[in-house]
């Protein structure tokens, strides 16, 4: 479509003197899951959003529904400063976050920790009971996506991980099988059918600890580097759960480190010296997604690390899920261990429907609360997990 130099001319001016400064329109928050950069334009009656669109080919270009007829508007994947320059417009009405409608599931026998993350406010009840519910979208659980368990290995016979897990690595000195239970628990609520997060995402158990959950620095770098080469490989968007921690060590740091240049996504623990997370590694790493531990109430667990470089919190506290003694076998377990696998669930499942993004920005994607968490220290991040559907 042609226009004549003219009627662009006039269409910029009339745009420009329409511009307020300092007159920006509030954009209207959507309160449930949000389509990120997306946004739903209403135009004043009587405006011409043909000419509109027309005066600005940058702002054309970004529309996605331009075709409606049943309100005088459009939607698009806009810039800042298209988002800005709309605000700015008096020919524009309103302006409200795209956001997502699905099919909702409701599992009604889940453990405590996932009854939290899909609610607004706290859960109360027995915290081990297996009563509570975790409401999630239908359509985006997790499929497509790989979650490799850093730890002790997986239960590969437990009825919750059926079709989806299956071995990849083990250290030297270490056998294939879970002698621990510790990595099939963290599976359980990252994956877990029944007690996980994204109930579809694939498991890949990488062995690091033994029977005993200790294991050398050159067995976890190891496994990291597997789960490096085993992504590259695939292809499909990654994330490293590692449900792990000791003593500052530059070696663990540039292994993950290395994996999150990679665009692979390092979810790991704080761990549990109730000290700042500063001096742990790999909790210490800035481009990982570094999780702390809340109890039932909201509250800061009395064993999590803390501090600036932890990144968000999850539950933590008495969490019962998958265990490896037999093929439905639970346990209850509590630690960052427990808050980790939460949040690494939670990103399978944004990955899930969003597609690959960097580490940095699902860190800073990951769905959440702020000021909820009591009892944190001064410069901690109070940002809690939860999952995309809240009621």
């Amino acid at each position: 479509m042609q226009f004549t130099f003219t009627s662009l001319v006039t269409l910029a001016l009339a745009l420009a003197a329409s511009a307020a400064p300092g007159k920006l329109l509030t954009v209207q928050k959507y309160g449930g899951q949000k389509v990120p950069g997306s946004y739903i334009v209403r135009l004043k009656e009587g405006v011409n959003k043909d000419a509109l669109l027309d005066s600005d080919p940058a702002l054309r270009e970004s529309v996605t529904h331009a075709d409606w007829t049943i309100i005088n508007g459009f939607a698009g994947q806009l810039s800042a400063e298209q988002l800005n320059e709309l605000r700015a417009n008096d020919q524009v009405e309103s302006i409200q976050e795209d956001g997502v409608v699905s099919i909702q599931a409701a599992q009604t026998n889940a453990a405590w920790g996932l009854g939290r993350i899909s609610h607004t406010n706290p859960v109360s009840g027995t915290i081990t009971a297996l009563n509570y519910t975790y409401t999630y979208s239908d359509t985006y659980q997790g499929q497509g996506v790989d979650i490799y368990i850093v730890d002790t290995g997986i239960n590969l016979n437990h009825v919750d991980f059926t079709g989806r897990v299956k071995f990849g690595w083990t250290g030297t000195g270490l056998n294939q099988t879970d002698d621990h239970g510790h990595g099939s628990h963290v599976a359980g609520i990252a994956a877990g059918t029944r007690y996980g997060v994204a109930k579809q995402a694939n498991l890949i158990s990488v062995k690091v600890l033994d029977s005993a959950g200790s294991g050398t620095l050159a067995n976890v770098v190891g496994g990291f580097n597997y789960v490096g080469t085993a992504a590259k490989s695939t292809g499909r968007p990654s994330l490293a759960s590692a449900s792990l921690g000791g003593s500052a060590s530059t070696s663990i740091d540039d292994a993950v480190s290395a994996l999150t240049s990679a665009g692979i996504h390092v979810v790991v623990a704080a761990s549990n010296s109730n000290v700042n997370a500063a001096n742990t590694s790999p909790a210490r790493v800035a481009s990982a997604i570094t999780v702390g531990a809340i109890g039932q109430s909201d509250e800061k667990a009395s064993f999590s690390n803390y501090g600036a470089i932890v990144d968000i919190w999850a539950p933590g506290v008495s969490i019962t899920s998958a265990g490896a003694s037999g093929t439905s076998s639970t346990i209850v377990y509590s630690g960052t261990s427990q808050a980790t696998p939460h949040v690494t669930g939670l990103g399978a499942l944004y990955l899930s429907q969003y597609g690959s993004v960097s580490p940095a920005v699902l860190s800073s994607s990951i769905w959440s609360q702020s000021g909820k968490i009591t009892g944190l220290p001064s410069g901690s991040n109070n940002r809690l997990a939860v999952g995309p559907i809240l009621i």
